[in-house]
Formats: C-alpha cells, sequence, structure tokens
C-alpha cells in the first residue's frame, strides 16, 4: 500500500471562532493571571509614604477609588442587611409576645376547665350517692 499522507491536508479547527479575528486586532486585551482572579484582596497594605494600597497576598497595587468604593458598597450592604435583621427582631419579638399572651390565655382556660371539671365530678358524685339511696329506698320495700 501507499502512504498517502503527503496528499491529505489538514483542516486545524480553532478552539475560539474569533481566534483569526483577535489575530488581526491591533490591540488585544490580555486575560488577568490566575493568581490575580481568585484574590479578593481581603488584606491591603496602605503605604501612606507612597500613598498607594497593596494586596498582601497577591501583591498587585489597587486603585485607591476602586477600593474605597468598594468598601463603601459592603457598607451599604451592610446596612440593608442590618435594617433586615432589626426589622425581623421586631416581627418575631411581636410574634412571641402574641405567644405569650395566648399562653396566658390557655392557661386561664385550663384552669378554668379543670374548676368546672371538677364541680361536675362534685355534682356527679352528688348524683350516684342519691341514686344509690334512691335505689336502697325502692329496695326496702
Amino acid at each position: 500500500m501507499s502512504n498517502n499522507d503527503d496528499n491529505v491536508v489538514s483542516i486545524k479547527r480553532h478552539v475560539d471562532p474569533n481566534a483569526d479575528i483577535n489575530e488581526m486586532k491591533n490591540f488585544v486585551e490580555d486575560e488577568q493571571p490566575q493568581a490575580m482572579r481568585s484574590c479578593l484582596h481581603n488584606n491591603v497594605l496602605v503605604s501612606e509614604f507612597n500613598r498607594s494600597i497593596h494586596c498582601r497576598h497577591c501583591g498587585a497595587t489597587l486603585d485607591a477609588f476602586d477600593y474605597l468604593l468598594s468598601i463603601a458598597k459592603k457598607e451599604t450592604r451592610l446596612d440593608w442587611d442590618l435594617r433586615r435583621i432589626r426589622n425581623e427582631i421586631e416581627r418575631r419579638r411581636e410574634g412571641l409576645e402574641n405567644l405569650k399572651r395566648e399562653e396566658v390565655n390557655t392557661r386561664a382556660r385550663i384552669k378554668n376547665a379543670q374548676f368546672k371539671l371538677h364541680d361536675v365530678n362534685i355534682a356527679l358524685e352528688q348524683a350516684s350517692e342519691h341514686l344509690i339511696k334512691e335505689k336502697g329506698h325502692y329496695g326496702k320495700r
């Protein structure tokens, strides 16, 4: 058999369908390194002398306005969360007060029902004794 591999034209498929367009661009934005994408810049170093802010984890220099804006947004979120939590606490307190009132009312109803039951038991006992006397009275004739 003859080797026809020399006659085969391979067509490469690009993973990115716009790769040919990206190659013709004059300016291409570089992707952020993986380390910078995962860093949240939670631990920063503020240099008063250099008037700069650096992330202690990844070493990136942070824009001061962006950093202050992120702090302001976090504070706004905290404020909204705090208001929501305080409203929830107030609503739960009102519910608790209603439950306490209902508990007091229920205990009073139970006590009242116990008194009525006691009165009914006494009346039943008296009726039973009266019935026994009547039965005994009729049995002696």
